[in-house]
């Protein structure tokens, strides 16, 4: 396979920036792989739909979807490694790339636990695995991706009921005035028990399954080769070859075209910043004397008294007490200030015109009512949820409810190239790698130090290294189960290593003296200190 010839960038990315990457494999390859997806689709599902009732017109199409998933993966894994396959070859070699597994995904017992299918699909139809094989390659590449594979199902299930909500309300949204007053999305699933309506119903689930699953199939093959880059540095042969492209370009490019296009781009850089340089301005403000709003005014129709301020009160008025409400009324009523009177004309019409007619909000009453009833279901199953998980917990605690037992780890025999068994290695290490670098052979002496490192994590510390790890992995892994001195000293060990052996740089034979003296106070063979 030729890495650099890939139609995608090969590169690190987390889980979710591979999902992205799918759902962009789609857009760009959308013809190629909707046209086969609705072609082998389309007939059985319509054909279910027609002839069966709804519900199981419904339940026939969801049980499909494993089969009908691998032909846009064909597609897209064709576009991805060279050219989308003609739809004639897609469609009739479905039986030759599609036949491994396919019948064990629609069993039943199988089929309620593929929460990871689009992850796992390419495994069987692309790498061709089969049996044991299969299962430990799934393990492997399970490990920090699978937790994402399972979202990525739980998210386009969810994107499908978006879909279908979405295409009922539309189909609401077009009927007559006359045949139906108001939306309500669960009088329609109600009435779901008619042929029409229910018919309806499971087309419209067909297109929402029609629109989301080749994304879906994308997203899972996105998340497989990000997974793949990651154990198998795809990413850094790309890399190195493009630096080695790139060297090769510098040393035949022209230094007098590279000063003059850097000039060019500084006086270009100049003549528009002066260009673009904003004008002074002046700032103008206007202080508005806050006195006029802010002053108190009497109220309206009441007089300020004689030799009064503005802002002073009229006359004070009684204190209210309880139980003489009706005689204080009265002194109220009798004082100057309510001693005028105002006459207001007023026309009116003749005949009084008819009440506007109040918009109709039944609408509205009932998109709120079943917006409230999916807020219901939604909360219920979130109890429901937290109770199962409490239910859980309480048995692990108990240990009444046990985990699957696990395999017992056995050490590898090589990691990354290196012969790792503990018969490999001399008796005393460390003497040998300190005579093999006095002899001048750092590469070897190195190389000595680290494989009875490794030896000495996996058969005196059971920190359990496989062969499909990488020395970040290595790192990463025994971070946590040694103590920091040991770990700097793994440190320093690796990154002499990979200048000797992969930079090909020299190492300071000092160096290589002073690691290997300090070697077995970390890495002695026996009980860890």
């Amino acid at each position: 396979m030729e890495l650099d010839r890939l139609a995608v960038v090969l590169r690190q990315r987390n889980p979710w920036e591979a999902m992205d990457l799918g759902f962009a494999m789609t857009r760009e390859w959308w013809r190629p792989a909707y046209c086969a997806w609705l072609i082998a689709l389309a007939p059985p599902a319509l054909a279910a739909v027609a002839l069966l009732p709804p519900g199981w017109a419904i339940l026939v199409v969801w049980w499909l979807k494993p089969a009908f998933e691998r032909i846009p993966l064909h597609v897209l894994a064709g576009a991805v490694f060279g050219s989308p396959p003609p739809l004639r070859d897609t469609l009739l070699g479905f039986a030759s790339y599609a036949r491994n597994g396919l019948l064990i995904s629609l069993l039943p017992p199988v089929r309620a636990f593929l929460w990871s299918r689009s992850f796992d699909l390419p495994i069987r139809q692309l790498e061709g695995a089969r049996g044991r094989e299969r299962r430990s390659r799934t393990k492997q590449l399970h490990r920090r991706a699978q937790t994402y594979a399972v979202r990525l199902t739980a998210a386009c299930m969810g994107f499908e009921l978006v879909v279908l909500a979405s295409l009922i309300g539309l189909y609401d949204l077009v009927l007559p005035a006359t045949v139906q007053d108001s939306f309500d999305i669960f009088a329609l699933l109600r009435a779901w028990a008619s042929s029409r309506l229910g018919q309806l119903v499971a087309a419209l689930y067909v297109v929402s399954v029609a629109l989301i699953g080749p994304l879906y199939v994308a997203a899972g093959f996105a998340l497989y080769l990000a997974r793949r880059t990651q154990l198998e540095g795809w990413d850094l042969e790309v890399q190195l070859r493009l630096i080695a492209q790139h060297a090769h370009a510098r040393q035949t490019s022209s230094p007098v075209a590279t000063r003059a296009a850097i000039t060019a781009l500084l006086a270009l850089a100049v003549v528009l910043g002066i260009a673009l340089a904003p004008e002074p301005g002046f700032a103008q403000g206007h202080s508005e004397s806050a006195t006029r709003e802010d002053a108190p005014h009497s109220p309206a129709g009441a007089p300020a008294e004689p030799g009064a301020d503005a802002g002073t009160a009229p006359a004070a008025l009684p204190v209210y007490r309880h139980g003489r409400a009706s005689a204080e009324i009265k002194t109220v009523l009798e004082l100057p200030t309510f001693d005028r009177y105002k006459t207001r004309l007023a026309i009116k019409p003749l005949h009084k015109p008819e009440p506007e007619e109040r918009p109709n909000l039944d609408a509205l009453h009932s998109l709120i009512r079943s917006i409230a009833e999916v807020m219901r279901v939604a909360a219920w199953a979130l109890l429901a949820a937290f109770v199962a998980y409490a239910l859980y917990w309480v048995l692990r605690r108990l240990d009444w409810l046990r985990p699957e037992s696990i395999a017992a780890w056995t050490p590898p025999p090589t990691l990354f190239g290196l012969d790792v068994r503990p018969a490999s290695l001399p008796e005393d290490v460390a003497g040998a790698a300190a005579a093999l670098a006095a002899q001048g052979d750092l590469v070897g002496a190195l190389s000595l130090l680290y494989r009875g490192s490794l030896v000495a994590l996996m058969h005196r510390d059971r920190i359990e290294l496989t062969s499909g790890d990488t020395e970040s992995d290595c790192l990463t892994k025994t971070h946590r189960q040694m103590a920091e001195p040991a770990h700097a000293y793994l440190v320093r060990l690796l990154l002499a290593w990979q200048r000797a052996a992969y930079a090909h740089r020299t190492v300071p034979p000092a160096e290589v003296q002073q690691l290997a003296a300090e070697w077995p106070a970390f890495f002695r063979m026996g009980p860890a200190a």
